[in-house]
């Protein structure tokens, strides 16, 4: 297992915000596509494990208010719905927003371009995935 930071930032509404944080990724990793792949099943992964742990409510001190406040959600990370996640659409959906340019990722200062790029995560010391929002408005 490889382990690197990840940046996820969010352009979207008023506020961007990035959350840094450490994945770990399988070895085997040779493609963008395996990598969206891996990265997907690690947040499902580790949502089923929060959504099972709900249990425990987190106290909410000032430093965490804070830190959410900045991320733009403030909560208990309590889920209150009652479905979990399919896995296989949530990778579709994935490799579908990364070729649609939904989805931009960076491995270091790097642009990956398309599903079938090479990837060596042991080059790789953090990365970006940003999602990009569309503008409403007019055309004119």
């Amino acid at each position: 297992m490889k382990e690197i930071r990840v940046n996820v930032k969010s352009v979207s509404g008023k506020k961007s915000s990035i959350a840094a944080r450490t994945m770990l990724f399988d070895e085997n990793i040779t493609t963008v596509g395996d990598l969206i792949r891996s990265s997907v099943k690690v947040c499902v992964d580790e949502y089923n494990k929060r959504r099972e742990s709900s249990d425990l409510i987190e106290v909410l001190t000032p430093d965490i208010i804070e830190n959410k406040a900045k991320l733009g959600k403030v909560s208990f990370n309590v889920n209150y719905g009652e479905s979990s996640p399919d896995l296989q659409k949530a990778v579709d959906n994935a490799l579908e927003a990364f070729e649609d340019g939904l989805v931009v990722i960076f491995a270091d200062e790097n642009k990956l371009e398309s599903l079938d790029e090479a990837v060596d995560l042991n080059a790789i010391e953090s990365l970006t995935f940003i999602k990009l929002t569309m503008l409403a408005g007019r055309m004119w």
